[in-house]
């Protein structure tokens, strides 16, 4: 008798779900036009066209050819809810011959020449036609009912065609599983600002305005398995705003390396039934033991989430991508890879050991005062804060900096008893292995100020403190007040006599509420007031 023994394994799946489409046929050539008759310097549409199929959800041209010379352009708009594209001659090459996706079944197109172009043309031999909702695919929900719902975190973006998901991370790039990242190709869109699907199921498209062409030669991925699925990638400028997606959307996921947070939580654009399929929707659920490379949690996916961020629920800060199912009704576990992948974390971190938010300067007499935020930081020894002497720069003070973190951190220095005149400063942020970079350079004038002025607070938001600086032509008596939005005093800050000069107050609002206050100055005859805002 033979004994075979079996090594049981926990059974994991791939969480891509295919865009459902179909390529029609379609015949459209706009024929040659020249812009050298054009009066004015505009350019002047020139040609127009519907494209229609009857009955599909939605739909996405694709270009046999196209010439738009040097400012010609298409304007692409959907008759079923007027949202429109610009392509140019840069950005139909950056889309890869393809229009954005447009919800309805049929578009306006018009070619605008502009008067130096000669010979601009286009020519639509495709149409990617939508499919109507079918049955949903696997899910790998973790106990017996699905408890996702819906969100709206603006980092985070839909991948088509595959059927993923990616989020922007501090440098700008782009994350997603190495799994859709294989499948990208040069007509894969991200998209922001998902609306609901339609009632049966069958995928909406944000505005043009909220989609992206992704630059697949900025690929960087790897697909092998749960522990190391990852990807990074970037995306062209948006066609009609030309902004990235970080500078659209003004946000984006912080990272870590941790392999112990206590809750684990998902977001993305998973299947799901009716309005809900491919919209954006969060679960957090338990850590599963996760170790190695690799993150395990009982939140609930489905297909679709391959690419959502792996985020720590303590923190709101992603420790890593989601790319394999497991959960069951009754056990297992979903899958990602962690950023303690080492490959995977010199992909994400490259290009910003920091990340300088503001940097800006104020003058009190003679005191210069520096004052910058930043974002990230990694590997971060500190400053070495720079002043222009003649032509070269000099070194006027050290402030340490904090290694590695993800926390907003406030900096301050201050370079004191400064001579009259104008004055440039700079910051070298240096590295604990010796590498550094500088800063923008900013410019101030010390001198006494000609007129009265009240500045703005910084920083703004605040929470709890912050510094008030004003600036007097001569002598005056001087009161600074803070009032709430009801308009009662708080405090008074200021009352006494006052040299001409620059000077600055701190405010320490500990034991007041969050909200909007006010705070005015009057001296002599001047009175201004500002608004700042106590965010906790």
């Amino acid at each position: 008798m033979v004994l075979v023994f079996f090594l049981c394994t926990p059974v994991t799946f791939s969480q891509m779900d295919e865009l459902l489409f179909r390529v029609e046929r379609y015949d459209l050539n706009s024929g040659y036009h020249n812009g050298t008759g054009i009066t004015g310097a505009e350019p002047v549409q020139v040609f127009s066209a519907v494209v229609e199929v009857t009955g599909i959800p939605w739909l996405r041209l694709h270009f046999a050819d196209a010439y738009l010379g040097e400012k010609s352009y298409l304007i692409i708009r959907s008759l079923y809810d007027e949202r429109w594209q610009k392509l140019d001659a840069v950005s139909i090459e950056q889309w890869s011959y393809h229009s954005a996706y447009f919800n309805g079944a049929a578009v306006e197109i018009q070619l605008f020449a502009a008067p130096q172009d000669q010979n601009i043309f286009f020519v639509i031999d495709e149409v990617i036609a939508g499919e109507w909702a079918g049955d949903e695919i696997y899910f790998t929900i973790c106990g017996p009912v699905d408890e996702r719902d819906f969100s709206f975190q603006p980092a985070t973006g839909r991948l088509l065609s595959p059927g993923c998901t990616g989020w922007i991370i501090p440098n700008g790039k782009i994350v997603s599983a190495g799994h859709c990242l294989t499948s990208a190709s040069g007509n894969t869109v991200l998209q922001f600002n998902v609306p609901q699907s339609l009632p049966g199921g069958t995928l909406q498209h944000p505005g043009p305005k909220d989609q992206y062409a992704v630059n697949v030669s900025t690929n960087v991925f790897v697909n092998s398995g749960v522990g190391n699925d990852w990807g990074v990638i970037e995306a062209f400028p948006n066609s009609i705003t030309n902004l990235t997606p970080i500078q659209a959307q003004a946000a984006f996921w912080y990272l870590a390396q941790n392999l112990n947070p206590d809750s684990i939580r998902i977001t993305g654009y998973g299947t799901a039934s009716g309005i809900r399929n491919r919209a954006q929707q969060t679960h957090v659920g338990p850590n599963a033991n996760s170790s190695g490379t690799t993150m395990r949690y009982r939140t609930d996916t489905t297909g679709g989430n391959l690419g959502s961020p792996v985020i720590d629920e303590a923190t709101g800060v992603s420790v890593g991508v989601h790319s394999h199912g497991g959960c069951t009704s009754s056990g297992g576990n979903n899958n990602g890879t962690n950023f303690f992948n080492t490959a995977f974390w010199n992909a994400v971190d490259q290009g910003i050991p920091v990340e300088l938010m503001s940097f800006t300067a104020s003058v009190s007499n003679k005191d210069v005062t520096l004052n910058w935020l930043t974002a990230t930081e990694t590997n971060n020894l500190g400053f070495e804060i720079e002043r222009r002497s003649g032509d070269d720069f000099i070194s006027v003070g050290f402030v340490p900096g904090n290694g590695t973190t993800t926390s907003v951190t406030t900096y301050t220095f201050t370079d004191y008893a400064v001579d009259e005149g104008s004055f440039s400063y700079r910051l070298k942020q240096v590295d604990f292995d010796g590498a550094f970079e500088y800063s923008q350079v900013i410019n101030v004038e010390v001198s006494l100020p000609q007129l009265f002025a009240l500045e703005q607070n910084f920083p703004n938001p605040f929470n709890p403190g912050t510094k008030i600086s004003f600036r007097l032509a001569e002598n005056a008596q001087v009161t600074l007040n803070v009032f709430d939005i009801l308009g009662s005093e708080v405090v008074t800050l200021v009352n006494e006599l006052k040299e001409a000069g620059t000077h600055s107050v701190e405010f320490n609002a500990s034991g007041l509420p969050s909200g909007v206050y006010f705070y005015r100055l009057n001296a002599g005859s001047f009175s201004e007031t500002k608004k700042m805002i106590l965010l906790r």
